[in-house]
């Protein structure tokens, strides 16, 4: 048997086989055969009751004015991000610190307003030592003028606009400061101005404390006060209560010459007239002082009791030379008299760098020699006849 005679019959067998019967009609059209048993459709499964677990989630539609919307449908659960979870905790935290920021606030204002006032003042001097020495003013006079009533706001006044009008208003205190001292005082520190240098100006004479603060002005010279000549600007017109900043003159430097860079190594007159000050108090000599120069820095010179005149030359060595003058002017068996009057030059400043004082005494005038007078020659006796 070939190959296509066994194909051919297996091609047969199968396909008796495989044929299908043949439905009529009926079925087909969904009719039934009368007398046929009725077949019941197959039952479906039912489904298990919905509970919370296997309840379908519904989506809540965002907008509120599409067709359907439902406010009372659950929310879609989003995934929560750990950069999220760090904000909230952010939020939460700062949230707390301006709450308790803001009830701190509320319990100061209360506190300011209701607790803090203003019953005790008291005026003591600027070490904080009392009683205190107020000069020619009374303490009844300082707290006056301060113009705080009693149980006011302790905080409802500048302490600084307080100590400008007390300087203003009094210029006889060399310093005043006013404070706060809690729970309700008022603490006026002053210090009193002392007159102590006579300077004249271009309309007449200023008397001047310690730290050149104007405190009165004179048409005539103060009396006992130490002659201060200093250089002011060309416009001054002193006020009463300011203080004055001399200019710095140096009569070796032109006007070219004094530069920024040769300003830089020269002090200014307020610096040298300090550092003169100082040091006559520290050897002794400053309550002895009628006279002070500082007009030209390069000619820096004191009077000691009217009767030594003592030139210092420009600011350097300034201190070895005030030394050299106390050695002098304050050492009678080492250095002058009592009585010595003339000018003491420690102003020159030898080629090794030594500084030598030169004593040039005022000695009298010389009293004229007197020339001796003609006595007139007796007359001849006439001859007797």
């Amino acid at each position: 048997m070939d190959r296509n005679q066994r194909s051919r019959r297996q091609k047969s067998v199968s396909g008796s086989h495989a044929q299908a019967p043949r439905r009529s009609m009926g079925s087909r059209m969904g009719l039934e055969k009368r007398g046929a048993p009725r077949q019941e459709p197959p039952k479906r499964p039912q489904p298990p009751p919905r509970t919370a677990a296997n309840r379908p989630r519904q989506t809540q539609q965002i907008n509120p004015q599409k067709a359907g919307y439902d406010p009372g449908a659950p929310k879609r659960q989003r995934r929560v991000t750990q950069a999220e979870l760090i904000r909230r905790r952010n939020r939460r935290r700062a949230l707390g610190i301006l709450g308790v920021l803001a009830v701190l606030a509320v319990g100061a204002f209360v506190s300011v307003n209701l607790l803090f006032k203003v019953t005790i003042f008291r005026v003591e001097n600027m070490d904080r030592s009392t009683p205190a020495d107020t000069g020619i003013y009374t303490e009844d006079e300082l707290i006056n003028a301060l113009g705080i009533e009693k149980n006011s706001n302790l905080f409802g006044f500048s302490t600084t606009e307080k100590t400008n009008e007390l300087a203003r208003q009094f210029p006889y205190l060399e310093q005043v400061q006013v404070e706060i001292q809690l729970p309700a005082t008022v603490v006026i520190k002053v210090q009193p101005a002392v007159e102590r240098f006579a300077c004249m100006y271009s309309g007449g004479w200023m008397a001047l404390s310690d730290s050149l603060k104007i405190l009165r002005t004179d048409v005539n010279q103060p009396d006992g006060l130490i002659l201060l000549s200093i250089a002011l600007p060309t416009d001054f017109a002193p006020a009463v209560g300011q203080n004055i900043t001399p200019q710095s003159y140096n009569s070796l430097l032109g006007t070219e010459q004094a530069t920024a860079e040769t300003a830089g190594l020269q002090a200014s007159a307020a610096q040298t007239l300090e550092e003169l000050h100082s040091g006559l108090q520290e050897h002794g000599l400053f309550d002895g002082t009628t006279a002070i120069s500082v007009q030209d820095l390069s000619d820096i010179e004191f009077t000691y009791q009217n009767r030594v005149q003592v030139k210092l030359g420009s600011e350097i060595n300034l201190a070895y030379k005030l030394r050299l003058a106390a050695a002098a002017l304050a050492d009678p068996e080492k250095g002058l008299s009592g009585s010595d009057k003339g000018v003491l030059d420690i102003s020159t400043q030898q080629s090794n760098g030594d500084i030598r004082a030169y004593f040039a005494p005022d000695g009298p005038d010389p009293t004229p020699t007197p020339e001796p007078t003609a006595t007139p020659e007796p007359e001849a006796e006439t001859q007797q006849e």
